[in-house]
């Protein structure tokens, strides 16, 4: 007797009364070939060998170990839930909501006034950022940095000087690359860095604190002290964008007064309306002034077109007008409080 029919004789006498186990081979043996050999392949038991038989219970465990792998279950009973997120800490009274998330996608840019600051947030290598709105190098005659370009190592050029700033720490990074005669006559330490904010987003809210990063900037030069901080000028009417080409950028308003007062105190239009030189006129007579002179110039004209006397005529318009303003002065007393007329 072979030895597979002794083995499967020895199996069937341990089985009893039970259900007979399947027996499926381990490796397949290979057939005779057709007068040659070929090479064994993965699996296959080598010519000349019995092969290996493996019980099984049932079918369908036989069939679920076939293509098992060992490894595979290994790693997938090491797999563990992934973790949950930790949940941010909430952020302190200093910081002001400006915006939603849904209200700035990626590659867009907004442009929001926080504290009386003007403050651009934007997208930058999927990272959300916040700065000065507007261009130092410009001033109050910056466009802004909303059509700006960026540079790869976190730059952003000024629209009109082309001037680079950093948006990491503000700092100026080029200075008038394409204009040597204004970075010669404008040295770099004339000009004061951006300001950088710091923007985080809670509950899809983002949120910016308005104590920039030159909250505490000293000038590191000499050459310039007064500078213009951040939100220290109100905003008024005017600026790049209230004008269909966008080109009015007299947004600043310029401090006027009357000379000879107080520049810092508010005028008093009216009692500046009424000064002592208006007071000694009457309305009376003003009409009867201007009634006059307009009877004579006329008369006057007339005659001499009438008689084609031009030299004549020349004369009478001097001397008119030299009596009026004659007459106005004497009437008003204008310019008697004027520190120009006094040696």
């Amino acid at each position: 007797m072979s030895s597979a029919s002794h083995l499967r004789a020895r199996i069937a006498a341990r089985a009893g009364a039970s259900a007979a186990p399947t027996l499926l081979p381990a490796r397949q043996r290979v057939g005779a070939g057709c007068g040659r050999r070929r090479p064994q392949r993965q699996g296959e038991t080598p010519r000349g060998q019995a092969p290996t038989w493996v019980a099984y219970s049932t079918e369908a465990e036989a069939g679920s170990s076939k293509g098992a792998d060992p490894q595979a279950a290994v790693e997938e009973e090491s797999v563990e839930a992934p973790e949950p997120e930790p949940e941010l800490p909430p952020l302190g009274p200093e910081y002001i909501p400006v915006l939603s998330l849904s209200e700035l996608p990626k590659g867009t840019r907004k442009q929001v006034t926080v504290d009386n600051k003007e403050v651009m947030l934007f997208w930058y290598r999927k990272e959300l950022r916040a700065i000065e709105a507007k261009s130092t190098a410009e001033a109050f005659y910056s466009e802004g940095f909303l059509n700006a370009k960026f540079t790869q190592d976190y730059g952003i050029v000024c629209p009109t000087t082309a001037s680079v700033f950093s948006i990491v720490d503000g700092s100026i990074l080029d200075w008038y690359p394409s204009n040597p005669v204004l970075r010669q006559l404008t040295p770099k330490d004339t000009c004061r860095p951006i300001e950088v904010y710091d923007v985080q987003e809670r509950g899809g809210v983002l949120h910016v604190n308005p104590a920039g990063s030159l909250e505490d900037w000293q000038p590191e030069s000499g050459l310039r002290s007064d500078f213009t901080m951040p939100g220290a000028v109100g905003t008024a009417k005017g600026g790049s964008d209230t004008s269909v080409e966008n080109n009015n950028v007299y947004g600043v308003e310029p401090k006027m007064y009357i000379e000879g007062t107080d520049p810092d105190a508010s005028p008093n239009l009216e009692d500046e309306a009424t000064t002592s030189a208006v007071k000694n006129v009457s309305p009376a007579t003003l009409v009867a002034g201007i009634v006059a002179i307009g009877i004579v110039a006329v008369a006057g004209t007339g005659v001499c077109v009438f008689y084609q006397n031009w030299v004549g005529l020349a004369v009478f318009w001097l001397l008119g007008i030299s009596a009026v303003g004659y007459t106005a002065q004497t009437l008003t007393n204008f310019g008697a409080d004027d520190s120009t007329n006094r040696m």
